[in-house]
C-alpha cells in the first residue's frame, strides 16, 4: 500500500501558495559572484551572496555592480514622481533632504539600493532608484511626513516601479 504523499506537510507551504518574483531583473548576475569581487565603481563588495559595503582587502577581481550598471546606463529600476503643488514647492528643500536621509539610511543597509537622480522639473519632482526597495521606503516616507495621495503600480511590460505622490492641500 503507498501511503498518500503530503507536499504541504514537506514544504511547510502549499506549492500555489509558493511567491514567485514579480519580474526577472537583468541587472541581477544570472549566476552567483564569486565571493571577495568588488565593484570597480562604488567599492561595494560581493560576500556570502549579497553585495554589501566592506574594506575588504582580499578583493580579488572587479566588475560593476549591479547599481552602478544601472547608474551608467540611465535604467532606472523606480521611479517617484512628486506632483509639483502649492504644498510641494515651498517645502521643496524640506522633501529632498527627506529623500536623501532615507536613501542613505537604506543605502547603508543595502549596497544596491540607491537613488540614481532627483530631477526638478516644471510638473513636479523626478526621483530614480536603483532599486524598487528603495522607492518604496521612500514613497512611505513622503506619505509619513508629508501625508498626501499615493499610487504605487508596476505598468504592463515594463520592470520598472512607479509610484506617483500628490497633495491636495492649499497653502
Amino acid at each position: 500500500m503507498n501511503p498518500i504523499r503530503n507536499n504541504k506537510a514537506a514544504t511547510g507551504m502549499r506549492r500555489d501558495k509558493r511567491l514567485q518574483p514579480h519580474t526577472d531583473d537583468s541587472y541581477r548576475a544570472p549566476l552567483r559572484v564569486m565571493s571577495g569581487t568588488g565593484c570597480r565603481e562604488c567599492g561595494a563588495v560581493y560576500e556570502n551572496g549579497r553585495w554589501i559595503w566592506s574594506a575588504s582587502a582580499e578583493v580579488t577581481k572587479q566588475l560593476l555592480c549591479p547599481a552602478c550598471r544601472r547608474i551608467s546606463e540611465h535604467a532606472p529600476a523606480g521611479e517617484l514622481w512628486l506632483q509639483s503643488c502649492d504644498y510641494l514647492m515651498p517645502r521643496l528643500d524640506q522633501v529632498v533632504s527627506l529623500l536623501s536621509r532615507e536613501a542613505q539610511n537604506e543605502e547603508g543597509l543595502h549596497a544596491l539600493e540607491r537613488i540614481m537622480d532627483i530631477d526638478v522639473q516644471p510638473g513636479g519632482v523626478r526621483v530614480t532608484t536603483t532599486g524598487p526597495h528603495l522607492l518604496r521606503r521612500l514613497a512611505e516616507a513622503m506619505l509619513r511626513a508629508h501625508h498626501g495621495k499615493l499610487s504605487i503600480e508596476y505598468r504592463d511590460g515594463e520592470r520598472v516601479l512607479h509610484a506617483r505622490w500628490s497633495h491636495d492641500q492649499q497653502v
